[in-house]
């Protein structure tokens, strides 16, 4: 679940487990991820965040708090890569998610990369933990059809109060 305003682009849930949608993580405030405008052609600023507490959620209930230590995001420039598929070339920024770090934003355990495509969206997603690929996904075909799926936990999605 993403939210943004004027000056960013935020995290605001992800997913728990894939199938159960009233499963989540929640950020008890809104990480930002990337700067809501970027010049053409040029990278993002680098966004440096502290504070990463958040709640885990079975049944649109909260039963557990964390944090990721410190978190650095970075947007990198655009590049024409080949998706495959029926896809095929699409530039694309790579969204670097990097999170517990340490207490001087260095040493991030676990990295997260979500290939952006204009006029396309994410085609590929990839876990780093260690500098070593534990986990990706990419869809290269895109077919005609519609969204399903629901959101059942207000929670997941409606903006915390301030």
């Amino acid at each position: 679940m993403k939210a943004f305003d004027a000056e960013h682009v935020y995290m605001r849930a992800t997913e728990l487990t894939w199938t159960d949608s009233s499963t989540f993580k929640r950020f008890d405030r809104d990480l930002p991820i990337a700067q809501r405008c970027v010049s053409e052609g040029k990278p993002g600023a680098e966004i440096k965040v502290r504070t990463t507490h958040f709640h885990y959620y079975s049944s649109c209930q909260a039963y557990k708090a964390s944090d990721l230590g410190t978190v650095v995001n970075s947007l990198d420039a655009p590049t024409l890569m080949n998706v495959g598929g029926n896809v095929g070339q699409v530039w694309t920024r790579v969204l670097h998610y990097r999170y517990n770090c340490d207490a001087t934003f260095k040493n991030c355990s676990d990295e997260e990369q979500f290939y952006l495509a204009n006029g396309y969206g994410i085609w590929q997603w990839k876990h780093y933990r260690g500098g070593v690929l534990v986990k990706t996904t990419a869809e290269d075909n895109l077919e005609n059809g519609r969204s399903s799926g629901d959101l059942p936990c207000k929670n997941s999605y409606e903006q915390n109060p301030e």
